[in-house]
């Protein structure tokens, strides 16, 4: 067994299929299946149970798993480590951000570039609840999730943003004259959403749930100005944070405070607990601590 066996295995289970990690990887399929093969040989015990669409962990792979993760991390580790010692600034950090953070972090990652220009940034642009799970599992360094996190236990987080959720409506929507609206007033509405890897997806559900109806959902989206374009063609009604609302042409949207408000959007910086982490994740977080008056 060496570490290459080590690395392929990790996202063959990581991704539960080997085309998606050969893609990954820029490995072909053929390499990869013939080197977890051999593992499986070397080791004597089945690693995967393969099913028609999928690859699942054994007991057997379970256990490796968690062993060949902490070997990684500790490769990873030992490699940043020497940088540091050197006193040398640089690394690779894989930062985690929803389509509407990233309208608030360009000129702090431009910012951040020129301090540390050997520090590549690679950006993952997924939804939060995606984003705690890639934490988790080491595929993203850092990241900004929407409180309160479905994981408390294994991140670490420190709030940085608490907004408001705002309607908006077409401005010659019926509601748009009105000071403030009552979401129970929305239950004919049609409804266009998150999709369901960001946070706030289940929070407008929930809130609806409390007040006794399930909306009319026309479309879920990851992009908020697409949202802002349906609202504007008076397909549907939204939710967005209100600094998100400032932002609009209001000549075609009109935004409103809500009565019985949903969840806010609660934004911190997440990383995972319990590892080390690398001189360039404690950079970023130093950074962003520093931009955002965070004392930590």
């Amino acid at each position: 067994m060496d570490i290459i066996h080590l690395v392929y295995f990790t996202e063959v289970a990581r991704q539960e299929s080997f085309t998606k990690a050969s893609e990954v990887l820029f490995v072909s399929q053929s390499t990869i299946s013939k080197l977890i093969k051999n593992l499986e040989s070397e080791l004597g015990v089945s690693l995967f149970h393969r099913a028609p669409k999928r690859v699942i962990l054994t007991d057997a792979g379970v256990l490796l798993f968690e062993k060949a993760k902490i070997i990684l991390d500790t490769l990873n580790s030992i490699n940043t480590e020497l940088y540091n010692l050197a006193g040398t600034p640089s690394g690779n950090l894989k930062i985690g951000i929803s389509p509407m953070v990233q309208t608030l972090f360009p000129k702090a990652i431009a910012e951040f570039s020129s301090l540390y220009p050997q520090i590549t940034i690679d950006l993952m642009e997924v939804g939060s609840i995606k984003i705690e799970k890639r934490i988790q599992e080491g595929t993203l360094d850092v990241g900004i999730v929407v409180l309160p996190t479905k994981t408390k236990a294994e991140l670490e987080t420190v709030p940085f943003l608490e907004d408001p959720l705002m309607l908006i409506v077409n401005s010659s929507h019926p509601l748009a004259n009105r000071s403030i609206v009552d979401i129970s007033e929305l239950r004919d509405e049609s409804f266009v959403l998150y999709r369901d890897d960001f946070a706030l997806h289940d929070h407008i559900l929930d809130k609806c749930k409390e007040l006794g109806f399930t909306p009319k959902v026309v479309c879920e989206t990851s992009q908020w100005d697409f949202m802002v374009d349906i609202v504007a063609s008076k397909l549907a009604i939204a939710f967005l944070p209100q600094t998100i609302c400032a932002k609009l042409d209001l000549q075609s949207i009109t935004y409103l405070p809500l009565k019985n408000q949903i969840k806010p959007w609660h934004l911190a910086i997440a990383w995972k607990s319990n590892t080390y982490l690398s001189y360039a994740s404690r950079a970023w977080l130093e950074y962003i601590f520093k931009m955002f008056g965070i004392a930590k």
